[in-house]
């Protein structure tokens, strides 16, 4: 045999060996992908992984988060794949004089290597697509294709009515005090908003069989007597703060580059350089409503409002004031965490700042609010007693002293006698494996977002179980705002029972039917929300 006719041989299968080790490497990075993320984030969707793929940054997890990320993914292994290839190799290579290893290379050996070649790519690849959801994804995109039913279908513009009210219907609820109160909701005109978003709380962590303290007493108490929709739910496909503040105040799913092909901006929304300058500029949202009415839009966060597009979707849809990390630390706040930002107790020592100004000055107002302290990982500021096993027990509690004091303090100003109140969570605990919580939540299906509401003159609701779209219409009413039909984004206002509401809302669906409709892609309607120039105002 001539060196000519050997080379090409030996050439395809060294192009062989290293295609088989690229396979590997594959399926190595695909497993290190799902596992980091299931230990980070738990199991999230595809649209969480776009609207976040551009990792930390100042106040969003921090440069550590991002060097995990990369020694996670990549650099562990790929460095294992390739030590593994040179022990293999240099294994394979010390047999290939062996007279009986001739007959296996020929087909056990290459068998084996043919079928790892499927299998380990294969399998990292089902790994990494179970974490982000990628079968509901795919089931999502079939199901609007067969049944053509988007959640343009059922959008609407919320449209002001002149009259105030929820059709002159009375509602009531017990006051701090308990004695009851009734009245016509909105009878007195619209009212001022301040709206808590409690960073990953939900209704279970006031459970003491389970966990080691109830870590909602402090607000459970300074809410006495509010209103609450007994069951809220986190919307199908959400479950971090974007996804809850576009839920809440748009009544529309969070959707990202993957519902619009010409849109790729999300894919590193928040990078320097590649900032986007309108976030669902097509969307008619919270901010919007409230500033046509006169109102002024304020919030309060302590992390980097830069992060995941936060504060361009704020300042976009009606906010005129946008007070964050950055701004903290520019006026010599320094009780911060490196991570993420700002502490709780200096968020609310702010916030009573700022409702005084807003409530002084005689416009009304929306002052909305985003807690910080409940964020993993588990950060202990000094005003923060540990007096649990889990560090995490301790803090959310210590937490819900700091959001329980502003109640109280809004209370003692007389505040709530012509302001809405709306606590929160913006989405249930993300539940990791090794997370805080992991034990005492990954075998429970009761999970729901926790809530209360003060509202002058009463509230009560009509429902009790609404998922976080419905709260974007339900916001509205509750400050004395008049919705036709009682209708925003794709939601229904819980104030209202369903058979007040005219046919043609997401209520005339059954549960399969209204989960279609959440998950469907709709790449048309995101198209024209995240179109630029395509505003939509509300009516009235």
């Amino acid at each position: 045999m001539t060196a000519e006719s050997v080379n090409p041989r030996r050439g395809l299968w060294a192009a062989g060996i290293v295609g088989f080790w690229m396979l590997v490497a594959a399926g190595a990075v695909f497993t290190g992908a799902g596992i980091w993320v299931r230990r980070t984030f738990g199991v999230i969707s595809i649209d969480q992984l776009l609207s976040n793929i551009n990792g930390g940054g100042d106040g969003a997890g921090g440069d550590a988060l991002v060097a995990g990320a990369v020694a996670a993914i990549l650099v562990v292994p790929v460095a294992i794949t390739l030590a593994l290839a040179v022990v293999v190799e240099t294994f394979r290579r010390g047999l290939r004089s062996k007279d009986w290893f001739t007959t296996l290379r020929t087909r056990l050996f290459r068998g084996i290597s043919i079928a790892l070649a499927v299998v380990l790519p294969l399998s990292g690849a089902v790994v990494f697509g179970d974490t982000i959801g990628a079968a509901d994804y795919v089931q999502a995109s079939m199901r609007e294709k067969a049944l053509g039913t988007t959640l343009a279908d059922f959008y609407t513009a919320p449209k002001i009515e002149s009259t105030t009210g929820t059709g002159g219907s009375a509602v009531s609820v017990g006051s701090r005090n308990d004695e009851s109160v009734t009245a016509t909701n909105g009878a007195a005109g619209t009212k001022n908003l301040v709206l808590i978003y409690l960073e990953s709380i939900e209704d279970t962590f006031a459970d003491d069989t389970v966990f080691e303290e109830n870590m909602l007493a402090p607000v459970q108490e300074a809410t006495s007597g509010w209103a609450a929709v007994p069951r809220l739910q986190q919307y199908e496909g959400g479950g971090w703060t974007m996804a809850g503040i576009v839920s809440t105040q748009c009544g529309i799913p969070l959707r990202t580059a993957s519902s619009n092909a010409d849109n790729n901006d999300l894919n590193v929304l928040g990078d320097k350089g590649h900032e986007v300058e309108q976030f669902l500029p097509g969307a008619d949202c919270l901010g919007d409503v409230l500033k046509q009415k006169g109102y002024r839009n304020v919030f309060l966060g302590g992390a980097n409002a830069d992060f995941a597009g936060k504060g361009t979707f704020l300042s976009g849809h009606g906010y005129d004031e946008v007070d964050d990390l950055k701004v903290w630390a520019s006026e010599g706040e320094t009780e911060t965490r490196d991570d993420w930002g700002l502490s709780d107790r200096r968020l609310f020592e702010r916030a009573k700042e700022k409702v005084t100004q807003l409530h002084d000055a005689g416009q009304p107002f929306n002052l909305t609010i985003l807690t910080l302290d409940t964020h993993e990982e588990p950060h202990v500021y000094d005003y923060c007693d540990v007096t649990t096993k889990k560090a995490m027990t301790s803090i959310t509690l210590c937490s819900m002293e700091q959001v329980a004091e502003f109640v109280d303090f809004m209370e003692n100003e007389g505040y709530l006698n012509d302001t809405t109140v709306v606590l929160m969570g913006d989405h249930r605990k993300m539940n990791v494996e090794g997370g805080s919580f992991w034990d005492e939540l990954k075998d429970r299906d009761d999970r729901t977002i926790f809530n209360r509401v003060w509202a002058p003159g009463g509230a009560q609701f009509a429902r009790d179980e609404i998922d976080q779209l419905s709260m974007y219409p339900t916001l509205l009413e509750l400050v004395g705002l008049n919705l036709k039909d009682h209708r925003a984004g794709i939601g229904v206002s819980a104030l209202v029972k369903a058979k007040d509401v005219p046919a043609g809302s997401i209520l005339d669906l059954d549960s399969s039917e209204y989960l279609d409709v959440v998950n469907s892609r709709s790449m048309d309607f995101y198209a024209k929300m995240w179109a630029h120039g395509s505003q939509v105002t509300a009516a009235g």
